[in-house]
C-alpha cells in the first residue's frame, strides 16, 4: 500500500503542468543592449550615422506600443526630406548576437513608400552596414541587404521575400511586427513574427562586427519615412576585439 501511494505521487508530479518558469540554459548570454524607451526616453546613447544627414533616433509616446508602456523609439528622415536615415546604439561593436525587437512598419497601396528596418554590424568608421527592412507598398517585400561606401550606398540584396513568401501574408495596414535576427559565424537567420524566413543562413562576409541600428528611408522618390521600435533586446555571444 505504501509503495502504491509513493508511485501514485510520483506519477501525479510528472503529469501535472509545471508552474515554474523554464530553466535558464547554461551559457545563455545576458541582454547587454536593451531599450524600452520608458516614458518616451531612450535608455541607450543613440548616434546619427555620420555619412547620412544626421537624423537621430528619439523617444516619444505612442499608446499603440505592444509592450504596454507607451514609450517607443522613433527615427525619421525629415532633416533632408526623403533620403536615408540611420541611427545606431553607441555600444561596443558586436560580432555574434541574438536580437529581438518590435518594429512598426508603414503600409501603403501606392507604388512608392517607406522602407522600415533594423541595421546591424553598422561600421560608421568604414561606412558600411547590413540592414533588414520591410517595404510594404503595392509590391510588398522583406529584404536583407548590404550597404556601403563601396556600393555608393546602393543596397546589395542578400535575400528578398516577396508577398507570397511572407509569413501570414503581407499586412494591409501599418502596425507592429516582431523581428528576430540571429548572427553566428558570419551568417544570419531572420525571423518575422516568430517565423524563420526561408533560405538561411545568409552569409555576412563584408563586415566582421559593428553596432545595432534603426533604419528609415523612402523609395521611389523623396518622401518622409518613419520607423518605430520598442522592446529592443540584444544578447551578445562574443565581443569584437
Amino acid at each position: 500500500m505504501r509503495r502504491w501511494l509513493s508511485l501514485s505521487i510520483v506519477w501525479n508530479m510528472l503529469m501535472l503542468p509545471s508552474c515554474l518558469p523554464p530553466p535558464v540554459m547554461e551559457g545563455t548570454p545576458p541582454a547587454i543592449i536593451r531599450d524600452s524607451f520608458t516614458n518616451g526616453t531612450p535608455e541607450l546613447a543613440w548616434r546619427p550615422y555620420p555619412h547620412f544627414n544626421h537624423d537621430n533616433l528619439k523617444g516619444e509616446i505612442d499608446r499603440s506600443s505592444p509592450e504596454g508602456e507607451p514609450g517607443v523609439g522613433v527615427l525619421d528622415n525629415g532633416i533632408a526630406g526623403g533620403f536615408a536615415a540611420l541611427s545606431y546604439a553607441d555600444n561596443r561593436p558586436l560580432e555574434d548576437f541574438h536580437l529581438e525587437t518590435w518594429l512598426h512598419v508603414q503600409v501603403t497601396a501606392a507604388e512608392k513608400g517607406s522602407l522600415n528596418g533594423i541595421a546591424f554590424r553598422v561600421d560608421p568608421g568604414r561606412d558600411k552596414y547590413y540592414r533588414f527592412a520591410a517595404h510594404f507598398t503595392r509590391e510588398p517585400s522583406l529584404s536583407l541587404a548590404y550597404v556601403g561606401k563601396d556600393t555608393r550606398h546602393f543596397p546589395v540584396i542578400v535575400a528578398e521575400w516577396k508577398a507570397a513568401a511572407l509569413p501570414g501574408g503581407a499586412p494591409t495596414q501599418s502596425g507592429w511586427h516582431r523581428v528576430m535576427i540571429e548572427v553566428k559565424n558570419d551568417a544570419a537567420e531572420i525571423f518575422w513574427d516568430s517565423i524563420r524566413l526561408p533560405g538561411g543562413p545568409f552569409q555576412l562576409d563584408r563586415i566582421g562586427s559593428g553596432h545595432i541600428g534603426v533604419y528609415a528611408t523612402y523609395t521611389g522618390g523623396r518622401g518622409i519615412a518613419e520607423t518605430k521600435i520598442d522592446g529592443l533586446r540584444v544578447r551578445s555571444y562574443n565581443f569584437s576585439p
